[in-house]
């Protein structure tokens, strides 16, 4: 296993990241008045609640010296694409500044855990916390692909709405 302080410190990194991502989510669902896009938001939120939560353990594991749990029967990977990603709704997104911005910043919050647990799948020695990672990087995958579906569609009706060309 890789030194315990370097370990500790790549969970705390992981940890903070998903709570940046928390916060993110959570305030994009507050500034909404949308039912749908509350949803979407609060959903997204709840799952990096979860991330955070299972590097929460790993570290009380690692702190105290004791072996990582296996948590592979508790994660389990998203379907398929949000079932509210629509048209009508990628239209709500490009047309709130805020909530626009909100799917730019997260996908660039999925793009940094994407590389921050690939480097630690690859420092890591134990093969539950590799799996672990390769379980994160798959998730935030799912994520950020997701989000990159949003932020496409929902750049011409920002465009649009904004005036800016070639719309």
């Amino acid at each position: 296993m890789a030194l315990k302080e370097q370990l500790i410190g790549s969970l705390k990194k992981a940890m903070q990241g998903e709570m940046d991502s928390v916060t993110l989510y959570a305030s994009a669902a507050d500034h909404s008045q949308d039912t749908e896009v509350k949803e979407f938001f609060n959903s997204r939120k709840e799952e990096e609640r979860l991330h955070y939560n299972y590097l929460l353990q790993y570290y009380q594991e690692i702190s105290n010296d004791l072996q990582p749990s296996d948590l592979s029967d508790r994660i389990t990977l998203p379907a398929d694409a949000h079932p509210m990603i629509s048209d009508s709704f990628m239209k709500r997104i490009g047309e709130d500044q805020v909530l626009y911005s909100a799917i730019s910043t997260a996908l660039l919050l999925e793009k940094d855990a994407i590389e921050h647990y690939r480097k630690s799948m690859n420092e890591a020695d134990n093969l539950t916390l590799k799996a672990f990672y390769e379980l994160m990087i798959r998730w935030e995958s799912k994520h950020y692909d997701d989000l990159l579906i949003v932020q496409k569609e929902a750049e011409q009706y920002y465009w649009q709405i904004n005036q800016f060309e070639p719309f």
